[in-house]
């Protein structure tokens, strides 16, 4: 009898265990909804909070591309605009602990910044030659996602995809949710 109890008591409790880990899936949610991110440029930066996170240790990714505005330079130090205009792609992540004294009551903010590319093969620019280096002055971004991750797991616990519109003189950035 206390074999069978016992056997009970155990798949119950490994029944609980692995249901906990599913239904905390959907509980990550933007603070505010998907409209509440601020977007800023350095690169491509996004800033908010995630709440529904409990305890959990995760990992927030920041994927974006973009049209970059290209400058080609050749050895004596002479500039032309570069003559293509490629689609870049440019990542950045940012972990957020559950022990962080910045995370309260399973909310936490982040602040993800994308790497910055600054260089392009110089017949990817549009340069004359191999003599010149295709220089990123400028990313026009066009696209954003943002994806929340199980640090151990790596199972995606919240993905939101962005429309950006980019502006220069004056250099802003707007991100709208994408359907």
């Amino acid at each position: 009898m206390k074999k069978k109890i016992l056997s009970v008591l155990t798949v119950l409790l490994l029944t609980t265990m692995l249901v906990s880990p599913a239904s905390a899936r959907g509980n990550i949610k933007l603070a505010g909804g998907a409209n509440n991110v601020e977007w800023n440029l350095g690169s491509l930066i996004a800033k908010a909070t995630l709440i529904g996170l409990g305890s959990q240790d995760v990992t927030v990714v920041l994927d974006a591309s973009g049209i970059p505005a290209i400058t080609c330079t050749n050895n004596g130090g002479n500039d032309v605009p570069g003559q293509s205009s490629p689609k870049i792609f440019a990542s950045g992540e940012q972990d957020l602990l559950g022990n962080s004294p910045i995370r309260k009551n399973g909310k936490s903010p982040f602040n993800v910044e994308t790497d910055d590319p600054e260089t392009i093969p110089w017949d990817v620019a549009g340069c004359p030659n191999s003599n010149w280096t295709g220089r990123i002055d400028f990313i026009f971004w066009t696209n954003a996602m943002i994806t929340v991750k199980n640090l151990a797991t790596g199972e995606v616990l919240l993905q939101q995809k962005y429309t950006c519109v980019t502006t220069r003189n004056p250099d802003t950035v707007s991100c709208t949710p994408a359907q």
